[in-house]
């Protein structure tokens, strides 16, 4: 199916791996101009190199002010900006009384204020694009308690409701909508089942085989299951799709969401 984004602008933040990179992949393969974006310089040079994207902004978007000179520097680099696609970092696994100050300061410098400072820096580019969409990717978290990513549930939460405000405040220039990944088979995951295997003694693999059973699909997703989804709501067909939240995490969430 063609999206009809060929010769359309797109910076997708955290590219480099994982989601970000899958969904990044797929927009060029659409025909989308990308810019890639990540913390590594070298590795960022790489995923252009693998992926055929036009360039990649590199720093490090818990820095105030990075998230906006990324935005600016893609916009101009690729002569405007069509789609934004904010996919912040995680914050440290556990609860919220265990949480430290510092580490809940890390949490929300890691994804909520980024997220916004990259959608207020993204606005005034995406008002001159006719087709202009901004997408954000949280977690499940914000539609289900998990205590062992309390902060994330917290700041994500908060990415959610600036997204539907967003959503309001911005058409019909601009459609904004929140994708919810479950479980996918990326590098994230992999520190997180790591996490969770030191902390319960337990073999990495059983953490995996058991959150794959625990699946009603019975198995963890691959990140162009995501990718897919995203780039038909960054597509002329999802003309009429805003202020939604979307979750791709094959049925884990128990209840009506």
């Amino acid at each position: 199916m063609d999206m009809k984004l060929t010769g359309n602008n797109a910076l997708v933040l955290g590219s480099t791996s994982g989601l970000g990179r899958a969904i990044a992949h797929q927009l060029i393969s659409e025909g989308a101009h990308v810019a890639l974006s990540g913390q590594n310089p070298e590795r960022a040079r790489q995923a252009v190199e693998a992926s055929g994207a036009r360039l990649a902004v590199t720093g490090d978007l818990s820095r105030p002010g990075e998230a906006s000179r990324m935005v600016e520097q893609a916009a101009e680099a690729l002569g405007g900006l069509d789609i934004i696609v904010i996919n912040t970092g995680g914050g440290t696994p556990g609860g919220i009384v265990e949480a430290t100050p510092e580490g809940q300061d890390r949490a929300y410098q890691a994804m909520l204020r980024p997220a916004l400072e990259a959608a207020r820096a993204a606005t005034p580019f995406l008002r001159k694009s006719a087709a202009a969409r901004m997408i954000f990717i949280t977690a499940r978290s914000i539609v289900e308690a998990t205590p062992d990513l309390a902060l994330s549930s917290v700041f994500r939460s908060g990415v959610a409701a600036a997204a539907r405000s967003l959503a309001l405040e911005l058409a019909p220039d601009i459609l904004v909508n929140v994708v919810i990944p479950g479980q996918f088979d990326t590098p994230a995951y992999g520190k997180f089942s790591g996490w969770v295997a030191k902390r319960d003694n337990r073999d990495p693999e059983d953490v995996r085989r058991a959150d794959a059973r625990a699946n009603p699909l019975g198995r963890l997703g691959r990140a162009e299951e995501l990718a897919d989804v995203v780039t038909f709501l960054c597509s002329p067909r999802a003309s009429f799709v805003n202020g939604s939240v979307i979750r791709v995490d094959g049925g884990a969430v128990i209840g009506f969401h």
